[in-house]
């Protein structure tokens, strides 16, 4: 599952914002007339995003599409060969002044674009397709007194391949197909760093490597970690299995004396009444309800004394759904104990962090064309309440730590770091300067 999550197509994921182009502004109008005249050819162009550059001018992305534009904010586009993207410099007092600092075409036919940091030095531009592909970043460093662009490359964007444990908080295994890096908590800042080589290497070393192949390229990426629940309850007769469904993918099973003789606990999938009252969104995509098949399977787990915490996961599409939730296996009584709130009952679990007062749990779908973020929830163990955060990422593991200022919730993501802390969200990816050196930025 965890490869799965890895990546997941933009069209699902990763969103432009595109301002209304039912009545463009005059300053939005010379930026686009000016993209129309590199790209006559092509008739929908609409503006990306506006931010001052300096105290007279302002920065403009805008992009020329063979697909028609959107009225309306949160439109997908895509960047394709035959596309142009712009990036204009406007005068504020002067909109007819616009100065062209670039003109690009989209780097290949499947490439979706998100901006992943926009400044008045800087611009980096995230591209992914469709069934999980993932291309390179694209980066414009720009000089904005003379009016240029000094740099334009391309870099393999990151995800959060592992979390491990650190005295000093937790570490982030970084990958990218090809090699790793570490990002930890610096112990003077707290903030998150790129770990210097000689000290990352010490801790890299230790983590197991495969090799894969697609087509004529080979990847090396961290091996999955061994499972970390053994034998769990009385007499440790409680062990996790794999058996394969009817269409042979693999889920996860609770077994009672592994063996030939062992009893099995699957677990208990929502009925049709419980489906069509929780799922009303889904019941709709049916013409006959009883159609859909509910495929809920155990997904991340967390082992607590002799109850094993997961999250539910199932595909959503296909004529295949289920109804989000979570819970534990109780070995003492060899009973499941399940919990669905509304705030949950649309999505998958694709992380789960259990605490002595709470869980957290992150939020995915999984559908036919990828998978998307349902955010991040925390649920108190006392009182059952449930609190929602907006995590536009998709979350692969949580961590926590206890610093000065409090406690500290870590997200490692497809596409890079979250850091929780009390309601302030901040999102982080890898990001490649022009001399070639790996740092962690904000978006």
């Amino acid at each position: 599952m965890d490869r799965l999550l890895r990546r997941a197509p933009l069209a699902c994921l990763l969103v432009i914002t595109f301002l209304r182009a039912a009545e463009p502004t005059v300053a939005d109008g010379a930026v686009i007339a000016a993209l129309r005249r590199a790209a006559p050819a092509i008739a929908n162009a609409a503006i990306v995003k506006r931010m001052p550059a300096d105290d007279r001018l302002d920065l403009v992305l805008a992009i020329a599409s063979r697909q028609p534009q959107g009225d309306r904010p949160g439109a997908r586009y895509w960047w394709s060969l035959q596309d142009r993207l712009g990036l204009f410099l406007q005068s504020r007092s002067d909109p007819g002044r616009v100065h062209q600092l670039a003109i690009e075409p989209g780097p290949n036919d499947d490439c979706s674009t998100s901006i992943e940091r926009m400044t008045v030095q800087e611009l980096v531009l995230s591209c992914v397709g469709e069934k999980w592909a993932t291309y390179e970043n694209r980066k414009f460093v720009y000089d904005i007194r003379a009016k240029a662009v000094v740099s334009y490359f391309a870099y393999p964007p990151y995800w959060t391949a592992q979390v491990l444990g650190g005295a000093g908080g937790p570490r982030f295994v970084m990958a990218n197909n090809q090699q790793l890096l570490l990002v930890d908590v610096d112990r003077a800042t707290a903030a998150l760093r790129v770990a210097p080589a000689a000290e990352a290497r010490r801790v890299l070393s230790q983590v197991p490597m495969e090799e894969s192949r697609i087509g004529d390229q080979i990847f090396h990426t961290p091996a999955s970690p061994p499972d970390s629940v053994g034998g769990f309850g009385p007499g440790q007769r409680f062990r996790l299995s794999k058996e394969k469904n009817r269409y042979g993918s693999e889920y996860t099973l609770i077994v009672e004396r592994p063996g030939p003789n062992q009893k099995s606990y699957p677990l208990p999938q929502s009925d049709l009444r419980t489906w069509q009252e929780a799922r009303p969104d889904d019941v709709k995509s049916f013409a006959r309800p009883d159609q859909a098949e509910r495929n809920e399977e155990i997904g991340p787990y967390q082992l607590e004394g002799g109850r094993l915490w997961f999250g539910k996961t199932f595909y959503n599409s296909e004529g295949l759904t289920g109804v989000g939730g979570f819970g534990y296996f109780d070995a003492a009584t060899a009973t499941y104990r399940l919990y669905s709130p509304p705030e949950i009952q649309r999505w998958s679990v694709s992380a789960i962090l259990v605490k002595a007062d709470c869980v957290w749990l992150a939020l995915y779908r999984r559908g036919e064309y990828g998978n998307s973020s349902g955010g991040l929830l925390r649920w108190d163990r006392e009182t059952a309440q449930v609190r929602s955060f907006a995590i536009p990422d998709i979350v692969t593991s949580i961590a926590m730590s206890i610093t000065q200022a409090g406690e500290v919730v870590y997200l490692g993501a497809t596409d890079g770091i979250v850091v929780l802390h009390g309601d302030r969200i901040a999102s982080y990816f890898i990001d490649r300067t022009t001399s070639g050196r790996y740092i962690i930025a904000a978006r």
